[in-house]
């Protein structure tokens, strides 16, 4: 699972989280019930990183 900022497809599910819209892809929505969306600070700069489930994507 990636992520990504894209165009939204015809068929992503949009979900509005904290007052941003995002789009997901139906294959993969009901893998992300248990997910968080953060902000990562690090000496290289900043980046969004996905955590929850078995392991962390950034």
């Amino acid at each position: 699972m990636g992520l990504s900022l894209d165009e939204t497809a015809e068929d992503d599910i949009i979900e509005v989280i904290n007052g941003i819209s995002v789009a997901f892809d139906p294959m993969i929505h009901s893998h992300t019930k248990e997910l968080t969306l953060e902000l990562k600070v690090t000496p290289e700069g900043k980046g969004l990183m996905i955590t929850g489930n078995e392991s962390d994507c950034c």
